[in-house]
């Protein structure tokens, strides 16, 4: 058992007081005395590890469990999972790992597939915290190899010199380098971090926004560096410009909070899960949720200390003084009188033959590339919100549409509610298809959208796993995909006009779903692959409330040899609206005038109209790309 000596003074309210307990809960009974480290279960991963089931040890887990310790007093445990993970580290200079700690303690550094280099921002960061919170608790030797980790970690951050809209990296790196720069007193790393944060601050407030953007996962990672570097970094400088970039993300998270479903609307640049009270696929107290908890009580608490569930991980947030600028506290609770539109250019992403994705300007390197701007529409009404992005790929973080609603008697509060949800994305073989391509236009609750085929391009990850032309993955199942969840069985869900019952599937281009709040309507204005230009689509309704509907590009019976850029035509286009239920708004037929390689559609709604061009065929990024801004320029 071991001894338990006085822990430092964090500020122990009966929330933090439960997180820390959860925390040492969970740790304690995953901790491994042989390893001096938590024993976990591996999740399936397609990149960087090998280690994808069964059990094995986690190191981020073990730095966020010694924190826990340390805050709990039991400073010999802790002491003993800190040394465990610090020996995990490459102290090696002249490895191109230098710096950087595996994901799991048995998967070497030279096994991963490939190592991840963010490591080192995320455990230099664990460890910059237990060195401002209980440096003085520490041993002498224990201390002084915890700054020596620090400041290898710091290096490897410099070393790496990531793109400054790496925005969630760049954010916590400047918290390890400028926590690394004090506790060692190296000034190279010093002005390196000066550096960082000053060039993080001045591209933030000069672009206003994020061009990761509207992510709930790493919205939580930015926030809470910004934080950590307001709370506890001793340079007043560093610290004003924390306070500034913390005010922004609260902004930028808020223009599409909706206050209506606790929900936050789409289109996102990248999220784990889209329900935001899920952690890990678990429903728990975690991330955004538990942060409003934090910083809005009055409004937004979702559990007691009581209803905290076991997960290391909330040791790292128990020790993050999140704040909420008064002025802004409104607006998580009041979406304000009628519907309101947010239109934001986030970025400007560069489109090249010869990449998977998008690229940012320090990418380009002199190639010939078509610039777009990555412009979210973001509609918030009373009942619903609808948001989407005008271009993107369909890379299982992306949430290229995304909406919610409310059914009247929704409980916003409680975890175990319905979401209510519409999206949509690209799936080969039952996984988010990255090399999918994503068009649209919205206005206000209406949406016109397009999907085609981009190659080369991603599979399951955005470029780790990239298909390149001529090559051939087996493949049973290529589609779009578009699913609602929610749908109560008393609503009234009917495909080309004939009701469908739950459990029921059939064929059609046109969907209305009818709920005591909302009205949906779905149309599939055209759909094709190969030389098959006359598909339509399959809605099945489920018995869990769902509605999945799926235009297929490729279904076969056994896996067949796939090769992605000799498909030829691979598109579907049509239109989604969302709106009150009793809305008075007329529903349109889209229109579609093929030229070529490029569709061209329009869709009468209020004002001029909607507009989109897209391309047809499969084609490169910059292909796509040139094809829609036909349409931009319409």
């Amino acid at each position: 058992m071991d001894t338990v000596t006085d822990a430092a003074e964090p500020a122990v309210d009966e929330l933090t007081a439960a997180m820390i307990a959860g925390a040492l809960e969970a740790g304690d009974a995953a901790f491994d005395p042989e390893w001096d480290l938590p024993l976990v279960p591996a999740p399936y991963n397609p990149i960087h590890t090998r280690i994808v089931s069964g059990e094995a040890h986690f190191v981020r887990d073990g730095m966020t469990y010694a924190l826990a310790l340390f805050e709990a007093g039991r400073r010999e445990r802790g002491e003993r999972v800190l040394r465990a993970v610090l020996g995990l580290q490459d102290r090696d200079p002249s490895s191109a790992t230098y710096g950087v700690w595996p994901y799991w303690a048995e998967e070497p550094l030279s096994e991963m597939s490939p190592p991840d280099w963010n490591w080192a921002d995320f455990i230099g960061e664990l460890i910059a915290l237990v060195l401002y919170r209980h440096d003085a608790g520490l041993s002498p030797e224990l201390a002084a190899d915890a700054r020596d980790g620090l400041r290898h970690a710091a290096q490897s951050i410099i070393r790496r010199n990531v793109d400054i809209d790496y925005t969630n990296i760049v954010a916590k790196g400047s918290f390890v380098l400028l926590a690394a720069g004090e506790f060692t007193g190296d000034p190279v790393i010093a002005v390196a971090a000066a550096d960082r944060i000053r060039r993080l601050r001045d591209r933030l407030l000069e672009q206003r926004t994020f061009a990761e953007y509207n992510s709930p996962t790493y919205w939580v990672v930015v926030l809470q560096a910004l934080t950590e570097i307001r709370q506890y970094v001793s340079d007043p400088t560093a610290r004003t410009f924390a306070e500034e970039l913390e005010r922004l993300a609260w902004e930028h998270f808020l223009r599409r909070w909706h206050p209506q479903t606790g929900r936050l609307s789409g289109p996102m640049a990248r999220c784990y899960d889209t329900d935001l009270r899920r952690d890990k696929g678990e429903l728990r107290p975690q991330g955004v949720r538990l942060i409003l908890q934090r910083v809005d009580p009055e409004h937004w608490t979702i559990t007691g200390a009581a209803g905290i569930r076991p997960a290391i991980g909330l040791a790292h947030s128990a020790v993050v003084d999140y704040r909420l600028p008064d002025d802004l506290r409104p607006l998580l609770s009041d979406l304000g009188e009628g519907s309101r539109t947010v239109v934001e250019t986030f970025s400007q992403v560069h489109h090249l033959d010869e990449e998977y994705a998008g690229v940012s300007a320090a990418d380009v390197r002199g190639r010939d590339a078509v610039v777009l701007p990555a412009v979210g529409t973001t509609w918030l009404s009373a009942a619903a919100t609808l948001g989407s992005i005008a271009h993107s790929d369909t890379w299982a973080q992306r949430r290229v549409l995304l909406g919610f609603w409310a059914e009247p008697g929704d409980d916003i509060h409680n975890l175990t509610s319905p979401m209510r949800s519409v999206s949509a994305t690209v799936v080969r073989d039952g996984h988010d298809f990255a090399a999918g391509s994503f068009s649209s236009a919205q206005h206000d609750g209406t949406v016109l959208w397009a999907f085609g085929l981009a190659c080369p391009g991603g599979d399951e990850h955005i470029h780790l796993d990239g298909i390149v032309p001529g090559e051939a993955r087996p493949t049973t199942g290529l589609s779009v995909r578009f699913t609602l969840t929610g749908i109560e069985a008393a609503a009234t869900v009917d495909v080309d006009g004939t009701s469908l019952a739950v459990g029921d599937r059939t064929h059609g281009t046109t969907l209305r779903v009818t709920t005591d709040a909302v009205r949906i309507d779905w149309a599939l204005a055209a759909a094709a692959c190969g030389d098959d230009d006359d598909r339509t689509a399959l809605v099945e309704r489920g018995a869990d409330g769902t509605v999945t509907i799926e235009i297929a590009w490729v279904a076969a019976s056994t896996p067949q040899d796939l090769v992605l850029s000799d498909l030829g035509t691979a598109f579907a286009a049509g239109s989604l609206r969302i709106a009150e239920r009793d809305a008075a708004t007329a529903v349109h037929p889209v229109s579609v005038r093929l030229d070529h390689d490029v569709a061209h559609l329009a869709l009468p709604v209020d004002g001029d109209g909607l507009r989109l061009s897209a391309r047809t065929t499969v084609g490169t990024r910059r292909d796509h790309a040139l094809a829609y801004r036909q349409g931009a320029r319409a």
